[in-house]
Formats: C-alpha cells, structure tokens, sequence
C-alpha cells in the first residue's frame, strides 16, 4: 500500500487550484505551500492524524477540470464544489476515497455517465449529482451505497429505468430524481424503508406509482 502523508494532500490540492480557473483569485490568494494545509482556505483536518478530512469549494465560481490526484485524499470524508462550473467526467480515482461520507457535485457541468464505481464509496450519507450533464442509465451498483440517507440526481438527461436495487437501501431518507429521461415502471419499493420521508420522479417518462402508505 502506498504510504500518504499530509504532503500528499497538500500536492493534490495544489493539482486542483492549477486545473481551475479562479476569477477571484480566492485559491491563489489562500492556498500557498509557505502555509500549512490544514489552515488553508475552506480546508478541515482532522485532530487524529492531522490528515485533510473536508473540503468545501461550493460557490466559488471556479472553472475547471477535477485532477485525478484528488483521490489521493485518502481520509477526506467531505467534497463539496457544489455551485461551480466544474466540466468534463469524474475521474476513475475518486473510486480512492472510502472513507467519504459527503460528496456534493450538484450545479456543475459534469459529463457523461455516472460511474459505477460510486458504489464502492461505501460509507456515504449524501449524495449530491443534481443539475449537471449526465447522462446514461443509472448504476445498478448504487443500491450498495448501504448507509445512504440523501441522494438527489435530478436535473440531467438520465434515461432508462430505475434500478431496483436502490429501493434496498433502508437507511434512505430522501431521493430526488425529477428532471430527467427515465422510463419503465417504477420498482416494488420495499417496505425496509423506514426512514423514507422524500422521493421526487415528477418530470421523467416512468410508469406506475408509489403507495401512498409508505409516508
């Protein structure tokens, strides 16, 4: 196993700001190797292993590209760049950050298809995709997000239908998939679902209904 040190995040970090455009200058300004990661701007780590545990670019009106070397986070639990202008796909090495529980890409401009290997990322809570590009068919392999309570994809050109593995997911409290191309009939939803206070599949071309006594 590769050994990572605070250095290493300080590298991928860096990668970012030179992957992205910065009209306010608020990563050039705030994020200089002559200052220590942990007290660089919208930037959290943790008191354990003094380790780069959250970042949170939202609303900063950066442009740009995600570096592969961002998986390189290895103890980041959060990731939101929410409210940007991020563009192109989700590079296959964020598949790296098993120990995140947050990850919030909504309002970006993200192409291509949702990768199936987001259903490695185990522990996530939340998952924030909304208002980008996607397209394609939701993976099959999301109905192993076990401990999954959030999760909002509405707002692409996503077609085909709704696995049904997602309805196995008992911990789920809220699920947005409006806006979209899915089709087919909606899954048996199963009863598992305690915690269920929201679904949203207004806007798309699907079949069926919901039982009104699950809420």
């Amino acid at each position: 196993m590769k050994l990572t040190t605070i250095l290493t995040d300080q590298s991928a970090l860096l990668a970012l700001k030179n992957h992205v455009y910065d009209p306010e200058n608020v990563l050039e300004t705030n994020w200089s190797s002559s200052t220590h990661v942990c007290n660089w701007f919208r930037v959290s780590c943790g008191s354990r292993h003094h380790r780069v545990t959250a970042l949170n670019l939202s609303g900063l009106g950066l442009v740009g590209t995600l570096p592969p070397s961002l998986g390189n986070l290895s103890f980041l639990s959060l990731l939101s760049i929410t409210n940007n202008s991020f563009h192109g796909r989700l590079p296959v090495q964020l598949s790296n950050l098993r120990r995140l529980k947050h990850l919030s890409f909504g309002n970006n401009s993200f192409s291509g298809e949702i990768p199936s290997w987001l259903g490695s990322l185990t522990e996530l809570r939340s998952l924030f995709l909304n208002h980008n590009n996607l397209n394609g068919v939701i993976p099959f392999s999301l109905g192993n997000l076990s401990k999954l309570e959030i999760w909002t994809l509405s707002g692409n050109q996503l077609f085909g239908s709704i696995p049904s593995s997602i309805f196995n997911i008992s911990s789920l409290q809220k699920m947005d998939l409006s806006n979209n191309m899915l089709s087919g009939s909606i899954p048996p939803v199963s009863r598992d679902l305690l915690s269920i206070e929201l679904i949203n599949f207004n806007i798309n071309n699907l079949t069926g209904h919901l039982s009104k006594d699950m809420f």
